[in-house]
């Protein structure tokens, strides 16, 4: 076992776990001390060099290179089917802005998507009359029509921890757009296995990276099927005759903005935690602590709602809000899904035995 793979010793690279029982990685990870000290680095060579010259646009392309890799790695992927973006809505809009729909065609959703999803679905059905059927999320498969284009949903119900069928979702033959903003990082993955089109994700949550940080990935047979939303710089093959260029070759046509070098740094050095431990002993931990706590509250006679094989745990409570603030009155922070009634824990391979324990007794019993 790496050192890095026990679980004290993993723990103790999150500072934030000295003080506080952190169940939220589902909304922002925990902050490695890692990344910490590559943000004031990167901050230090900024201010004292300058953001200037060709050598630092050349380390700064190189970062952007080796995050695209690691992420393409966790994904199962190759670095030329994934873009770099902002976040898992950044991947959602790339998808449901970039495909030509047409007034009559359907996409078909879940009632249990974030309104990450919801917002850009929303769009287009105001700009090209698409029709959107909101089915249960354990129905999706069933409820294919003749008329559906696209299969946008959550890999992992953000509300209760729900895996999607998607061997079954694939089988269908409709394009499929996954939500992995609570899988990224938090379940093992092979994009290519699951044989999905497109994939979005987030970068700040259970990968622990910085706000604005995620990945795209796009099947190589789909690529040209999207229009390239946000053209720019990187876009290009040649940037030089920008009119006149063809797009860059692969998904990378279709990054977000300019790749910040702080960004890249703290992606890679949270990343490399991870690496460091193991992604497969990260994966085994998390989801089996996380399947412990559920067993625990359900014992307790709370109402825990359906699950799959993740890391969310989510419990029915009178008021979500209170039950979340009396927890960090006890310094255990939760969230509340307040539209489903839910308190909603986080469980990750830094957390304790022992913090859980304490969440069990500190929840209201049902």
């Amino acid at each position: 076992m790496n050192a890095s793979s026990d679980p004290a010793s993993f723990r103790a690279q999150f500072p934030v776990l000295e003080r506080l029982a952190y169940l939220n990685a589902g909304t922002e990870g925990p902050l490695p001390r890692a990344a910490a000290e590559v943000v004031h680095q990167r901050i230090d060579l900024e201010t004292d060099g300058g953001r200037c010259g060709r050598q630092y646009f050349e380390e700064t392309m190189s970062l952007r290179d080796r995050v695209r890799a690691a992420y393409a790695s966790v994904l199962g992927a190759e670095p030329s089917e994934v873009a770099l973006t902002g976040s898992t809505t950044d991947g959602v809009n790339t998808v449901i802005g970039g495909l030509d729909f047409r007034p009559g065609d359907e996409i078909l959703t879940s009632d249990q998507e974030h309104p990450g999803l919801l917002a850009p679905l929303a769009r287009a059905r105001r700009r090209h009359g698409v029709s959107i059927r909101v089915v249960p999320f354990a129905e999706l498969v069933g409820a294919v029509s003749d008329s559906t284009r696209l299969i946008a949903c959550s890999h992992v119900s953000w509300v209760g921890g729900e895996v999607a069928d998607v061997p079954a979702l694939v089988a269908t033959g409709v394009p499929v757009l996954l939500d992995a903003a609570q899988a990224l990082g938090a379940i093992p993955l092979d994009v290519h296995a699951l044989g999905v089109d497109f994939y979005a994700g987030s970068g700040q949550k259970w990968l622990c990276g910085p706000e604005g940080s995620g990945a795209l990935y796009v099947h190589p047979d789909r690529l040209d099927d999207l229009l390239v939303p946000w053209p720019g710089y990187s876009s290009l093959a040649d940037a030089h005759d920008a009119l006149e260029s063809d797009w860059a070759s692969g998904a990378p046509r279709l990054d977000h903005g300019f790749p910040a070098g702080m960004r890249s740094a703290w992606a890679l050095a949270s990343l490399g935690v991870f690496e460091a431990a193991g992604w497969e002993w990260v994966h085994l931990r998390a989801a089996s602590l996380a399947a412990w706590l559920a067993d625990r509250l359900t014992e307790r006679g709370l109402d825990v709602s359906p699950r799959g094989p993740s890391t969310l745990v989510s419990w029915q409570v009178q008021d979500a809000d209170a039950e979340v603030a009396r927890l960090a009155a006890e310094r255990v922070v939760v969230r509340s899904i307040p539209a489903f009634g839910l308190v909603r824990v986080s469980v990750g391979a830094w957390s304790s035995e022992e913090e859980l324990n304490r969440l069990v007794e500190l929840v209201s019993p049902g």
